[in-house]
């Protein structure tokens, strides 16, 4: 072969590395342009009874949401001793029209003291692990949300338990930081 068709071989050659390496990738997920979850919000929650609708208590969250479908929260529910529930870290995806959906994990790293003499307070966390599910949605705001929420609590093997007296019903509304 002649100089001159190595030198077009090889041009497309590079070619074709330098464009199947730009990434054609496509997101796990769909992006819903006004109503974008990425960033960090400042978030109420409500814990309530849902037989009765009673609210039993509400506290604040942080929750980071990052490009990529990761996320990070941290958390001053009160009913937690000081130190024993880590912050979490979890996954989040659009499901369509202002819909997210986001699971986190965190550890519960040690059993709830028990005070000297006293009854077992209630609720009573185990070591092991706290995952949280919730569906968040938009209405009106690109910079606030709502989200309804599932609570499951695991001990250090694995095995789930429910700490509450009774089933909590979990809301909670986002406010873009």
């Amino acid at each position: 072969m002649k100089l001159g068709s190595w030198k077009v071989i090889l041009g497309l050659a590079l070619v074709a590395v330098l464009t199947l390496s730009a990434g054609w990738s496509a997101p796990a997920w769909s992006r819903p342009g006004d109503y974008e979850l990425i960033g960090t919000w400042r978030v109420t929650v409500t814990q309530a009874n849902c037989s009765t609708g009673a609210v039993m208590g509400k506290f604040q969250s942080i929750l980071t949401f990052a490009d990529g479908g990761t996320m990070a929260e941290d958390t001053m529910n009160h009913a937690f001793a000081t130190g024993q529930r880590g912050a979490g870290q979890g996954i989040w995806q659009y499901t369509g029209h202002r819909t997210y959906t986001a699971k986190s994990i965190a550890f519960i790293n040690f059993d709830t003291p028990t005070p000297p003499g006293g009854p077992t307070p209630i609720p009573f966390f185990k070591m092991g692990t706290q995952t949280i599910a919730q569906t968040i949605v938009f209405e009106d705001s690109r910079d606030e949300w709502t989200s309804d929420a599932t609570v499951q609590f695991a001990d250090s093997t694995g095995a789930p338990y429910s700490p509450s007296p009774a089933p909590a019903c979990i809301t909670a509304v986002g406010e873009r930081f």
